[in-house]
């Protein structure tokens, strides 16, 4: 209970955007601007944009990111669905790209680099959780003013499934435990996150998902591909530069640290539907 309670207390600063939505203007929220440039953001079918409606939420979720990102969406279901197996959607941002011309030709020349550097950096991604596991507690320990402790192992790539010539496409299985006293709370998640140029930036789109079968995989690839064909259709086509000075191991950690960290949101939001469906 008291551990429900923490994780409550937590996510309340996000979830209780539900009662913001009520006052909330009706006109949907379909734009961020990255770099100067602005980019339609539709949100994925049948989510809804969550962030912007409460300012302390947005303030504690963005502190967990590392320095490299920031997040430019998120998305939930509709309140009223209240399901239990934590699916949810964010967008992200690498800083030091945000003003990058990166069209299609730029990201066509450097997706087999970034590919490589995605599938070797499992074991660099290893020595950063201690970093993001620590950012997560000391944001929920400010939120609660209670102490709290989360943990996360097991992260695995489960390899790259897009073949589009202008994305990329990954997936990630993680491990994420919440305790508090003698309480744990442990969730097996499926993060799958998707680099594509939009407009002439670079985006990390991002589904999450309880993992509990194959179908679960299934459904977070199937959905965040979706969502790239929304979001490219509503924007202009960039052919951009020929890449160059591109550092293709950051833009491979940038996407899975961002796949991590949403992981961990959906987890505590998953959690505290779960509390309020008790």
């Amino acid at each position: 209970m008291r551990l429900k309670l923490i994780l409550a207390a937590f996510l309340s600063f996000s979830l209780l955007s539900s009662h913001a939505q009520e006052s909330a203007p009706s006109t949907t929220r379909e734009e961020v601007v990255v770099g100067g440039r602005t980019i339609k953001l539709p949100a994925p079918v049948g989510y809804e944009r969550i962030d912007g409606l409460n300012p302390e939420a947005d303030r504690l979720i963005e502190e967990m990111l590392p320095a490299s990102n920031r997040y430019l969406a998120r998305f939930d279901p509709p309140k009223s669905d209240t399901p239990d197996n934590g699916r949810s959607f964010n967008v992200q941002v690498m800083r030091s790209l945000e003003t990058r011309e990166i069209g299609d030709r730029t990201f066509a020349d450097i997706k087999q680099q970034t590919k490589a550097e995605i599938d070797k950096s499992e074991e660099t991604i290893r020595k950063e959780i201690a970093k993001v596991s620590g950012k997560a507690e000391k944001a929920m320990k400010e939120a609660t003013d209670t102490n709290a402790a989360l943990s996360l192992s097991d992260v695995a790539m489960l390899g790259c499934f897009d073949e589009s010539p202008s994305s990329l496409g990954f997936t990630m299985a993680m491990n994420v435990a919440a305790k508090a006293g003698n309480q744990t709370t442990k969730t097996k998640m499926v993060v799958v996150g998707m680099i594509v140029p939009v407009n002439g930036r670079l985006i990390y789109l991002y589904a999450n998902t309880a993992f509990n079968s194959e179908a679960d995989r299934t459904w977070a690839e199937q959905a965040v591909t979706a969502w790239r064909d929304l979001v490219v259709a509503a924007n202009p086509r960039v052919e951009g530069p020929k890449a160059g000075g591109l550092d293709f191991a950051r833009i491979g950690r940038s996407g899975l640290i961002g796949a991590i960290i949403g992981g961990v949101v959906a987890l505590v939001a998953m959690l505290f539907k779960k509390k309020k469906q008790a």
